[in-house]
């Protein structure tokens, strides 16, 4: 499910006969974690480094495969008419507390996403053809559905199990499960646990030494070490220098930093650099518009913005090649883009002749165009520990900008700061990534039910036909006519231009210490760091 945020789970494989390496795994995180609710919480680091770790669903994705593979629920059953969906739990799953994992904490999972006042419209859309969850007896669990769609299997497989008794009374204390005071308690299934959080430090887990699976994880060769240290370094320049120093174990690099900063040693020596392909649906960076405001709600000035930005020029300069041109909210190398679709050119010429046709055509003494006694000046936020990677590029685009009469100011903002403006609608423009799901469903981002109640469509975009598309794509369960109607729905949103759809990743790009051995670079599905082992 999409949601703001670029995953890659990291762990270590277990030492020879189980021993738990003494070392931990260290992690450079670019802001302090919103909470440990993934109802409520959803940026990329706090979703990777704790939801994922301390959580767990019914079933898991096999990262080389992408199929469902037992979890929580060790078996599963789909009926013959595909709409139900039984679920039978594995008897040692346990919570952290020791008790057992019941159906009727999946029962109550299911219905917390929808509890009057919890913030978790983002995941809505996912579970709304799901009607009932039934409790057959004390570990069955039956999903039943009251209309099709392509994905109620897998968001059913893929719900976050939480416990009924301690979630219940959380919610009793805070019905939005949003504020600090909730937000840091938690009752998860998974490997790790939290041990201490320095606010805007660092935090840190710690080894369940009582998971219910470690024999699983032990034979998979998974979630081997006794500590993970989350240290928050905001600045991209500094999480490289504490990785040359061996003080973080692993990173994500920025383009610049792979190309340039990343030469003689310590790498090669001691570090590892590594650029791989995968079949994983890439990220992608976009300017997204505030469609209600008062400049950009006519779709010739957002189309005039984005031939404002050089992709070619920004591919190059700024990402050293590393990155493409993308078009839309499917990549251009899925069968869900229409290949008759091409990046928006670069031309200040079709520009202008695009904010001509919104009768933007004259200037003022100071050279910026001007309408009905208005200036045409907007401000672009962007997360500012992102500064290195978004800025640059930015700078270069409020140039272009400025040569045709537009005025464009950036302004970064720190995390929390930010998503509140997304949340208020308190904005002209931000600069943003989403990641993409494998078939995506695309309700969440672009569907006009999506504009309220905090959804991710905060660019308020409204287009009849398209949720009437977007409708009929959920409905259709052959891959492919929904081939065909996810290429129709990228060409609409396409032809409106709700965001300036920039760059996605044509690599995957990543350095760690040279102690850490791995099966191989990547697997198909991600980068495989859960395979990873210590041998420091």
């Amino acid at each position: 499910m999409p949601n703001l945020k670029l995953v890659a789970i990291m762990a270590l494989f277990l030492a020879p006969f189980g021993a738990v390496a003494a070392a931990p795994l260290k992690v450079a995180i670019s802001a302090n974690p919103q909470g440990l609710m993934p109802l409520t919480s959803s940026d990329a680091a706090t979703t990777t480094h704790l939801h994922n770790r301390m959580f767990e669903s019914l079933l898991d994705r096999n990262i080389d495969s992408y199929q469902w593979e037992a979890s929580l629920a060790k078996s599963w059953e789909v009926s013959e008419d595909g709409k139900s969906f039984t679920f039978v739990l594995d008897d040692k799953a346990k919570f952290w507390d020791g008790s057992s994992v019941t159906a009727e904490d999946v029962k109550f999972s299911y219905e917390l996403i929808f509890k009057k006042g919890v913030d978790s419209a983002p995941l809505r859309p996912y579970y709304q053809a799901i009607s009932e969850v039934e409790v057959k007896d004390p570990k069955t669990v039956i999903f039943k559905t009251n209309s099709l769609y392509y994905k109620n299997f897998d968001v059913a497989a893929g719900l976050t199990v939480f416990q009924k008794k301690f979630y219940e009374k959380l919610y009793t204390e805070d019905n939005t499960l949003s504020k600090s005071s909730t937000t840091r308690r938690a009752m998860g299934t998974g490997m790790w646990q939290l041990e201490k959080w320095d606010e805007n430090r660092r935090v840190i887990l710690k080894r369940n030494p009582n998971y219910w699976a470690k024999d699983r994880e032990v034979k998979e060769g998974r979630w081997n070490y006794d500590r993970i240290v989350l240290t928050v370094i905001q600045d991209n320049a500094v999480q490289l220098e504490n990785l040359k120093k061996g003080e973080i174990s692993y990173l994500g690099p920025t383009a610049k930093q792979f190309a340039l900063e990343m030469k003689g040693p310590p790498f090669g020596t001691k570090i590892t650099k590594v650029k791989a392909v995968n079949k994983s649906a890439k990220s992608y960076s976009y300017i997204a518009w505030n469609n209600k405001h008062s400049l950009l709600g006519d779709k010739n000035v957002r189309w005039a913005l984005s031939h404002l930005a050089n992709l070619k020029l920004w591919t190059k300069k700024f990402s050293y090649n590393l990155s493409e041109p993308t078009i839309g909210p499917y990549s251009p190398k899925s069968d869900q883009h229409d290949p008759s679709l091409k990046p928006v050119p670069f031309s200040r010429k079709l520009a202008r002749k695009r904010l001509a046709q919104a009768g933007w055509t004259k200037a003022g003494k100071d050279g910026f165009l001007v309408k009905d006694g208005k200036r045409f000046e907007l401000t672009i936020l962007y997360p500012s520990q992102a500064k290195d990677s978004y800025e640059p590029k930015l700078t270069e685009y409020k140039n272009q900008a400025k040569r045709v009469g537009i005025d464009i100011k950036l302004r970064g903002l720190e995390w929390t700061s930010f998503v509140k403006k997304l949340d208020d609608k308190d904005f002209d423009a931000v600069v943003l990534a989403w990641t993409r799901a494998q078939d995506g469903d695309l309700k969440q981002i672009w569907h006009s039910e999506s504009i309220a109640n905090n959804g991710s469509n905060f660019v308020s975009y409204r287009n009849p036909e398209l949720d009437k598309v977007i409708e009929t794509h959920r409905k259709t369960m052959s891959y492919e006519e929904r081939v065909k109607l996810a290429q129709k729905m990228q060409r609409m949103i396409y032809d409106d231009q709700p965001y300036t759809f920039l760059t996605e990743a044509k690599y995957v790009l990543y350095a760690h210490q040279n102690y850490i051995q791995k099966p191989k670079d990547v697997f198909s599905y991600g980068v495989g760091t859960a395979y990873w082992k210590l041998a420091k």
